[in-house]
C-alpha cells in the first residue's frame, strides 16, 4: 500500500506542479492581451453589465464558457495520455489561453454578483483553499524544484529569442 500511496503523492505532484507552471507561464504571456481587451470601449461594457447582473444571472454567464472549456483540459490530458502529445498540449494550451481569456475575464467582472450567492461564495472558498493547499505542497517537492529550474531556463530562452529579434 506503500507504493501505492507513494505512486499517488507523485503523480498529484506533478499535476500540481505542471498546472501551476503553465499557470505561471502563459499569464504573463497573455497579460498584454487581456489589457489591450479590458481597455477597449465594448470589453469595458460588456464587463460592466456583466458586474451588474443578478447573482445568479452572473453565474449562468460563467457557467456558459466553463462548461466548454474546463473538459477541454481534460480532454487534452486524455489525448496526451493516448500518446498524440502535440495535439494534446496544442489543445491544453489552448483551453488554457481561453480560459485565461474569456473564463477568467468574466469571474472578476461577475465577482461581486457571485459572492452574493452563500453556496458559492462558500465553495469557492472551499476550492482556493484545497489549491493553495496544494501549491503549497506542491512547492516543497523535489519535482517542483526541477520545474521551477526548467521554468525559468525556458523564460530565458524565450526572452533570448525575443531579444534577438529586435
Amino acid at each position: 500500500m506503500n507504493v501505492f500511496k507513494a505512486l499517488a503523492r507523485f503523480v498529484v505532484a506533478v499535476a500540481v506542479v505542471a498546472y501551476t507552471l503553465l499557470d505561471e507561464l502563459l499569464f504573463p504571456v497573455f497579460r498584454p492581451a487581456i489589457r489591450w481587451l479590458s481597455g477597449l470601449g465594448l470589453f469595458r461594457v460588456i464587463g460592466e453589465a456583466i458586474g451588474r447582473l443578478p447573482p445568479y444571472g452572473a453565474l449562468v454567464v460563467l457557467a456558459v464558457p466553463f462548461v466548454i472549456i474546463e473538459p477541454a483540459k481534460a480532454a487534452a490530458l486524455w489525448v496526451i495520455a493516448t500518446g498524440r502529445a502535440v495535439e494534446g498540449t496544442a489543445l491544453l494550451l489552448l483551453a488554457h489561453a481561453m480560459s485565461l481569456l474569456i473564463s477568467e475575464r468574466i469571474f472578476h467582472a461577475a465577482y461581486r454578483p457571485l459572492m452574493r450567492i452563500g453556496w458559492f461564495a462558500a465553495l469557492l472558498g472551499w476550492l482556493f483553499g484545497i489549491r493553495d493547499r496544494a501549491i503549497a505542497w506542491g512547492k516543497q517537492t523535489a519535482v517542483w524544484k526541477v520545474a521551477v529550474g526548467a521554468a525559468r531556463g525556458v523564460r530565458e530562452w524565450v526572452r533570448e529569442v525575443v531579444a534577438g529579434m529586435r
